[in-house]
């Protein structure tokens, strides 16, 4: 018998899952709901691992890494399950041992070394105090490792950073880092410019986040340690990269590269083009056969996808890759209301789509299904474009609303049983029913994206 999607995703909303039998060894994972699961939510919040306003209760996709990290934290293996070595853990007081502003001795001295390993520290020396340089770096890592961004060095922020500056080697004292500046540094842009990393308009000569972060994406490729820093073997394989591009390409090389679309082209290359990214989900208007900015900006987001560099244009590269794409993937809406249970409560926040920050209404349904791999576009009016409409919704199909204007101007996830789920301005994430007044009056319609 086929499951009723409405039931189910229902059920998630209402946290109808039951706790793991008392008699057993404890055991929560993702798709229960509990107490217990709220206070293992509030020890993963208290030692910086889970990092949403509020514990809902609910063991959803956030929380299932969450605990990963936490278990990689604690030399766990990072099953994402809580059993009982790892409730163990949980359940001991976290030290208070979090570094801040104003904070002395060897252990700021420890935090700055692995910081100026991993090139966020720029001083030129290790203090062993923390001031606002020490802040501003740790602010950096945890942008770029996916934590809080607090400027305080917490359990996690240095359970993380520890990890990564031990499994990486120290860059030599002559290498290229944050903060380096010169005719070194412009040959450094010049070069990942030429290989389409640095993509920056001007070269600057200053050694920013931005070459940082371009070093850091050309030796991932490349299979260098991931540092941000040139040291004399990222030097070698830029000029050996460098000078493979230029060197005069192989006769089917040259026929690879002979493939360019951008703004302007007209033909079936171009329909081609459109109706393979329409087929996986990045581009939403007719087939036209022109190449436009609405085929430039889906070309965008595909290479961004795909981790090539964002040029708009379709080249050899690019076409390849696009053309040999699977489908995108099937949304799993079950899968997808669970995670939209696990957000109610964080705030609304105009042109927000993360959970850090807060989300917009359509910021919160672009979030959900880039979760689930399935891109779909980011504001109402476009969603409202792309959607197959349907007469009654079922789960996973968006509702939408005029609430500002004649035209579509706000949407929400249908979770079954007349409710569907949104970020409301008044509310932040939070569920609500189809014939409520205010909701029933302002109901356009229903449309499906998937």
């Amino acid at each position: 018998m086929k499951p009723n999607h409405a039931f189910f995703a229902a059920a998630m909303v209402s946290s109808f899952f039951l706790a793991p039998d008392d008699s057993q060894a404890a055991e929560w994972k993702k798709g229960m709901s509990s107490p217990e699961i709220t206070q293992i939510q509030q020890r993963l919040k208290e030692q910086g691992f889970f990092t949403y306003p509020k514990a809902t209760g609910y063991f959803g996709a956030i929380t299932e890494e969450a605990v990963k990290a936490f278990q990689r934290a604690m030399n766990l293996p990072a099953t994402g399950i809580v059993d009982d070595a790892t409730y163990a853990k949980l359940k001991k007081p976290a030290s208070n041992n979090t570094l801040a502003i104003g904070s002395r001795g060897a252990a700021v001295s420890d935090l700055q070394r692995w910081l100026k390993q991993l090139g966020y520290f720029r001083y030129p020396q290790i203090t062993g105090y923390y001031g606002a340089v020490t802040a501003d770096a740790v602010k950096q890592f945890q942008q770029a490792n996916g934590l809080p961004a607090t400027g305080r060095a917490d359990r996690a922020t240095l359970e993380r950073l520890k990890q990564k500056a031990t499994s990486q080697p120290a860059t030599s004292s002559d290498a290229l880092t944050i903060g380096s500046r010169g005719d070194d540094v412009r040959k450094l842009q010049q070069q990942l410019k030429q290989l389409g990393y640095f993509t920056y308009s001007d070269i600057t000569g200053y050694y920013g986040v931005l070459t940082a972060d371009a070093v850091r994406r050309f030796q991932r490729d490349n299979g260098l340690p991931v540092t941000g820093a040139v040291d004399n073997q990222t030097a070698a394989r830029l000029a050996s990269a460098v000078k493979a591009k230029t060197t005069s390409p192989a006769p089917i090389e040259r026929e690879r590269q002979a493939v360019r679309l951008s703004i302007g082209a007209l033909g079936e290359d171009v329909k081609r083009i459109q109706t393979k990214l329409k087929e996986l989900g990045y581009f939403w208007t007719a087939i036209t056969g022109y190449y436009g900015t609405a085929t430039a900006d889906a070309v965008r987001r595909f290479q961004q996808a795909a981790q090539l560099p964002a040029t708009g244009v379709v080249d050899g590269e690019t076409y390849e890759r696009l053309i040999g794409q699977a489908p995108a993937a099937k949304l799993d809406v079950i899968e997808l209301v669970a995670d939209a249970a696990e957000l109610l409560g964080v705030p609304y926040v105009w042109g927000g789509d993360a959970p850090e920050e807060g989300f917009d209404c359509s910021g919160f349904i672009f979030y959900l299904f880039q979760q689930q791999g399935v891109p779909i576009p980011r504001t109402v009016a476009l969603m409202w474009s792309a959607g197959a409409s349907v007469s009654a919704p079922e789960v996973g199909d968006i509702v939408f609303f005029a609430t500002t204007t004649s035209g579509p101007s706000h949407a929400g996830i249908y979770i079954g049983n007349g409710q569907f789920i949104h970020s409301g301005a008044s509310t932040g994430v939070t569920t609500s029913r189809l014939d409520q007044p205010y909701w029933k009056q302002r109901y356009l319609g229903a449309k499906r994206l998937f």
